[in-house]
């Protein structure tokens, strides 16, 4: 059957529905029969927050019904679909549903039914009653609000009779009132602060409480007298912040007392939320006080009247009481009790004594009362006694205690420890004295061992401390205050143990030697103590458990501490040095050996042992002077010991043989020390000894070489003397025919031409007779340097006169200006041909000269470019009869140029030295004295 056309009025009225629908104020959702949403209109996104086209097509379930009604929804669904039975169909019905950020909100919803198209659809429209729910909430909170009010002013009227149980029920009802409440207070004006009077809740442990008024909220509410709300203690600038943390509260809510017009205080509630309090919790907690301030008043004024009462009744009650328990006190007391006249005429007269006063002086009662002080007191006494009780009534003094001796009966002394008070009337006027007297007689006397026995121990050089079980210290003297630097008052009362610092220096504990003292009473042993100044000590303790004179309260221990630091210090240090003493003594290289006065070894090392070939073990305890050494040797050392005896020398050295076990003697070098006592009285000997046979070979070796050398030496001084004698006589034999062979050699060259054979070979010889002149000077000059016969007769002379002469035939430019010199002519002339010749021979002559002045002295330089000297000779270029190999084939001479110019040059004061030239060759510097 097909469907029929939808008429134009139909489509109006439909899109009039849609309209309807999609901006009506209700909200509207469709489901089909699986429970899917098939419609959402904009009213149902605000309730809910779903936009339309993200909440078509999914289950109605699992977006807008709570968990805990799913099964109810499902199930109901499944009902209606099987059997067509609604049970809410139709009927409003108010239930959370679930928003799109997952908080509920209350609804009404009315479900209806629809068939369209073979189809069945149901539709719900939701309304919010969030705000009439809170309106309705608001509404019971005022009645019940109004309610508690009104309970709370009963409750407070019937607790009248008793002001802090008002109050605690005015805090109590402040937290009924007001649900979101969890503390509330009580806080009542005192001054310029108030004072937290009752609390209740989470307030409740804060009575006794102040805060000032000029500076709280609570202060606020009082000036500004109406209530005052925080609604967050941590942002609120009006509170205080950690105070507020600390306490657990985040808002509060405060309004003022009154009584009549006059503010007497504040009632204070408390959350440990924030925003707890609105308006409404303001006006009502207002409503709240007004009417409990009258009510706490009347609490006032009833606790004031009856405390007025009861304070009267207990007055007369306590004066009836204390008029009994004078009588009872005066009969009974252990103390001697006397009534005295302060009329003038029995003035100190004893109108009535108690029993135990009888005691005391051995009078009756009836014989007292015709006694006065004067006949009881000691006359040495008495005066002071009617000085002292005149001076009380005219200064107006109350009371007066002192000691004073009286005469007994029998007539031996007692001595009472008095108290004499005066008694006033109403009117301050004095009627009687009352004496109190203690019979301290025993007391004295014990006290005068006491004060014996401590004056022992504060004579006892060591720390005596008197403490309980558990260290409490109640007692040390003297000796303890210097030794720990504590005085006796400081430490009084403090922990042994914690004062200074206690550990054990050995095995033990605080536990273990407290059990020793109960079990055995005693306990002894070193502790570690630490002093006032910081420094360590080990002391000696020795520790007693005491009863107390009563014998009834609990034991103390007496403990007497007695410093042996530098003692185990010493100990310590001896045992170390004995330790290191051994070590070195077993171990040493050199023979050791401790000998008793008697001769007899106590002990002996294994290097001294070797020394003899024998075993340590089979020397000591045995004498071995005689077996050992020579009789020489013994009667030295035998006085040498005697020496050490008498102190004129701590030790010395011996050097002798011993005689080695088979049989040879072994050469010895012993130091031998005296060990004395600490009287200072000789114990025994010390010997170190070293095997010297090994250094004794070599110096003989050494003497006997000394010796051959000595005699070597003596043949080679002879035969050098005999040499230059030799040398110099030669040399003046050769000279003379020498001077003849020049002589006429220069008179034949003159005679014939050189170019002639004859004139060439007398050039020759002329030639060779000069050059052998040369080596006999040089000859000469050596035997004269080594023989140390050359002496210099310095002259004053110009240097650059000296330079002209001898660069007559030798073209070498000569630079800076003339000095004066001091120098043997002779000498200066012979340097200066020796230093220009050798330039010649080795280099192809001078290139310069310098003269150059250098403070007091002269600086003469000869350079030339030569191949310079070689650097593996330059440090032999002075020695004599040495030349460089690189010359000694090319270049004629001896050896001996340079050598001579240094030793007339040192002859004259001077020097001469050589420089390498920067530009290649050499330069030599003649060093001489400015005249």
């Amino acid at each position: 059957m097909g469907r029929s056309a939808i008429t134009a009025d139909e489509r109006a009225e439909l899109e009039r529905l849609r309209q309807i629908v999609s901006t009506g104020p209700t909200a509207l959702v469709s489901i089909d029969e699986a429970g899917l949403i098939t419609m959402w209109n904009p009213a149902a996104g605000l309730l809910l927050g779903w936009e339309e086209d993200e909440i078509l097509g999914r289950p109605l379930t699992e977006t807008l019904i709570p968990e805990e009604f799913r099964a109810a929804h499902t199930g109901g669904l499944a009902r209606y679909l099987t059997t067509g039975r609604p049970s809410v169909i139709g009927h409003p019905v108010s239930l959370p549903a679930l928003h799109r950020d997952g908080r509920r909100v209350e609804v009404e919803l009315t479900i209806w039914p629809s068939w369209v198209a073979g189809q069945r659809h149901f539709y719900a429209f939701l309304r919010d009653t969030s705000e009439r729910r809170a309106a309705d909430e608001r509404a019971a909170r005022r009645t019940n609000a109004l309610l508690s009010t009104i309970e709370a002013q009963r409750a407070v009227t019937l607790a009248a009779h008793d002001r802090d149980l008002s109050l605690r029920i005015v805090a109590e009802q402040a937290i009924a009132v007001f649900p979101a409440a969890d503390g509330a207070a009580v806080e009542l004006l005192g001054g310029d602060v108030l004072v937290y009077e009752a609390g209740a809740g989470t307030m409740i442990e804060y009575a006794g409480y102040r805060i000032p008024v000029n500076a709280s909220l609570s202060g606020l509410a009082v000036t500004e007298r109406t209530a005052v709300r925080c609604m967050d203690t941590q942002i609120d600038q009006r509170v205080d912040a950690n105070a507020c943390r600390r306490y657990n509260v985040r808002s509060l809510c405060i309004a003022p007392l009154y009584h009549g017009d006059r503010v007497i205080g504040v009632l204070k509630v408390a959350s440990a939320l924030p925003e707890s309090f609105d308006e409404d919790d303001a006006h009502q907690l207002e409503l709240l006080a007004a009417g409990l301030g009258s009510a706490l008043m009347h609490a006032d004024d009833y606790a004031r009247n009856a405390a007025l009462l009861t304070q009267r009744t207990r007055a007369l009650e306590a004066l009836e009481a204390s008029e009994t328990r004078f009588r009872l006190t005066f009969e009974n007391s252990p103390l001697g009790l006397a009534l005295s006249s302060l009329e003038p005429g029995s003035f100190g007269r004893y109108l009535q004594t108690n029993p135990a006063m009888t005691v005391i002086t051995g009078y009756s009662a009836e014989e007292l009362s015709r006694m006065s002080f004067r006949d009881l007191h000691h006359p040495d006494d008495v005066a002071t006694s009617e000085d002292g009780l005149r001076r009380m009534l005219a200064d107006g003094v109350d009371s007066l205690r002192g000691e004073r001796r009286y005469l007994h009966k029998d007539g031996h002394v007692v001595w009472a420890s008095v108290r004499i008070a005066v008694v006033r009337d109403a009117g301050a006027v004095p009627s009687y004295f009352v004496v109190q007297a203690e019979d301290v007689t025993a007391q004295r006397a014990a006290d005068a061992r006491l004060h014996q026995q401590a004056k022992l121990l504060e004579l006892i050089p060591a720390a005596v401390i008197v403490r309980d079980f558990d260290g409490t210290i109640r007692w040390w003297n003297s000796g303890a205050g210097e030794l720990y630097g504590w005085s006796a008052s400081a430490a009084r009362g403090k922990l042994t143990h914690a004062l200074l610092s206690t550990t054990f220096a050995g095995e033990g504990s605080i536990e273990e030697q407290t059990r020793a003292l109960a079990a055995k009473g005693r306990w002894e042993g070193q502790l570690q103590h630490l002093t006032a100044t910081g420094r360590t000590l080990i002391v000696l303790s020795r520790q007693v458990v005491h009863q107390t004179a009563d014998s009834e309260g609990p034991p103390q221990v007496l403990e007497i501490n007695t410093d042996v630091t530098a003692a185990r210090a010493a100990e310590q240090a001896l045992a170390l040095n004995e330790q290191r003493f051994r070590a070195q003594f077993t171990h040493s290289a050199a023979g050791q050996v401790i000998r008793a006065l008697d001769g007899t070894l106590i002990a002996v090392n294994n290097a001294f042992a070797r020394m003899l070939g024998r075993r340590p073990e089979d020397l000591v305890g045995r004498s071995i002077d005689e077996e050992v050494m020579r009789p020489d040797d013994m009667r030295d050392a035998h006085h040498q010991i005697a020496a050490l005896f008498a102190g004129e020398t701590d030790s010395y050295v011996h050097e002798l043989q011993i005689q080695h076990a088979d049989g040879h003697w072994v050469d010895v070098e012993s130091t031998v020390s005296l060990v004395r006592d600490s009287g200072g009285r000789p114990k025994h000997l010390i010997l170190v000894c070293s095997d010297t046979s090994a250094r004794r070979t070599a110096e003989r070796a050494r003497d006997q070489a000394a010796a051959a050398l000595a005699e070597r030496n003596a043949e080679l001084e002879t035969a050098n003397q005999l040499k230059l004698d030799i040398l110099g006589m030669l040399g003046h034999e050769i000279s003379n025919p020498l001077s003849a062979i020049l002589g006429y050699s220069d008179l034949l060259a003159e005679e014939m031409p050189a170019d002639t054979p004859n004139g060439r070979s007398i050039a020759i010889i002329g030639r060779q007779a000069q050059r052998l002149d040369d080596i006999v000077r040089e000859v000469l000059a050596m035997v004269s340097i080594d023989t140390g016969t050359i002496h210099a007769v310095r002259q004053k002379m110009s240097l650059r006169g000296e330079l002209e002469q001898a660069l007559e035939d030798t073209p070498v430019p000569v630079f800076g200006e003339d000095v004066t010199i001091l120098f043997h002519p002779g000498h200066l002339r012979q340097i200066l041909v020796n230093l220009l010749s050798n330039a010649t021979k080795y280099a192809g002559g001078a290139t310069a000269v310098t003269i150059a002045r250098a403070g007091d002295r002269v600086l003469l330089t000869v350079e030339d470019r030569g191949p310079g000297v070689p650097e593996e000779f330059r440090p032999r270029l002075f020695d004599r009869l040495t030349r460089a190999e690189r010359d000694a084939g090319t270049v004629r001479g001896t050896g001996l140029g340079l050598y001579i110019v240094r030793s007339l040059a040192q002859a004259n004061n001077g020097d001469v030295r050589h420089e390498p030239n920067p530009v290649g060759g050499s330069r030599f510097v003649l060093e001489a004295d400015v005249a």
